[in-house]
């Protein structure tokens, strides 16, 4: 038996060497990739898991503490708020998904000017983040802002509101914006991937009657189904760590209401110097983005499956 394996690695050993041999160009021209991710990536993600058990004073040196930074945020009752404020913000990509899918199946429909419509759409994303959030923050500014001003002024509000000192109000002004200013990124991947549906397709369709909403359960989103994970995927991974808008809106108020994990990361790294507490809100981070990705990933593959049943 011994005898057996022994020749059965030295066949596998003989096997990569061969393969090796074959294509140690094509691994050669890895190499430079690998060790970018290497020395970038993951040696700093894999220092960031050592660094969240210590406590590391921003410009001092860092002292080795165990899972304390994990034990002072499950103690403290702003993280849970962080927590929530997170899982609601991440619904955001659920809306943009929504905006951009019913966007790119109205511009399909156009017979003409689906050019500018669609450059129309994505004009937002074209700004930077930090442009557009000034802009809607002087836009829905209570006292000066033009949005109030004209409701007020037409009755169809009785007075202003003044969102930024209600919780739940300052996380839907924080959710809309970020959700205009980036569904056009959605916009773009389902509008390409759209376009690559052969049109026999629903031509077969409409043979055997289906009508509007089965063509799009049927034919047009098991055909967008990849599109529509990458775009996901991507998106939420991407909003999980924005600040910029969140900051310029809110500044992660009233209290801890609107301070995503993301802004508390950037709250104890920046304001109060505490790395190895912002190290441990980045791991927590991370495993929740993880979560999400997987959840939505699982959730879509369900629905797809018994939409095609």
């Amino acid at each position: 038996m011994s005898t057996r394996r022994l020749f059965d690695i030295d066949g596998r050993t003989e096997r990569y060497r061969s393969v090796l041999r074959e294509n140690w160009f094509t691994y050669l021209l890895i190499m430079p990739v690998l060790l970018f991710l290497i020395v970038l990536m993951w040696l700093p993600f894999l220092q960031g898991i050592y660094m969240s058990f210590n406590e590391w004073p921003f410009g001092g040196d860092p002292t080795w503490i165990g899972a304390a930074n994990y034990e002072f945020l499950l103690n403290w009752e702003p993280f849970y708020t962080s927590l929530k404020a997170t899982a609601i913000f991440s619904l955001t990509t659920v809306f943009q998904l929504g905006v951009a899918l019913a966007a790119a199946l109205a511009v399909r429909e156009l017979r003409r000017g689906k050019s500018f419509v669609s450059a129309a759409f994505l004009l937002s994303y074209t700004m930077p983040p930090l442009v557009i959030g000034t802009i809607w923050a002087y836009l829905l500014e209570p006292d000066f802002g033009p949005v109030f001003g004209y409701l007020t002024e037409l009755n169809v509000l009785g007075e202003t509101i003044y969102w930024g000192s209600s919780g739940p109000m300052s996380l839907a002004v924080v959710m809309f914006v970020t959700t205009w200013t980036f569904w056009p990124f959605m916009f773009l991947i389902i509008s390409a991937s759209l376009e690559s549906i052969p049109e026999e397709l629903y031509e077969s369709a409409r043979m055997y009657g289906a009508g509007p909403v089965q063509t799009f359960l049927r034919v047009t989103l098991p055909q967008l189904k990849s599109a529509i994970l990458v775009a996901l995927s991507i998106r939420i991974i991407w909003n999980m760590t924005k600040i910029s808008q969140v900051l310029q809106l809110t500044n992660g108020g009233p209290g801890y209401d609107t301070s995503i994990l993301a802004v508390l990361l950037y709250q104890f790294a920046y304001e109060r110097g505490q790395m190895g507490i912002s190290y441990a809100i980045g791991i927590v981070l991370l495993v929740m983005t993880l979560g999400f990705v997987f959840v939505f990933i699982r959730e879509f593959e369900r629905a797809s499956e018994g939409a095609g049943a």
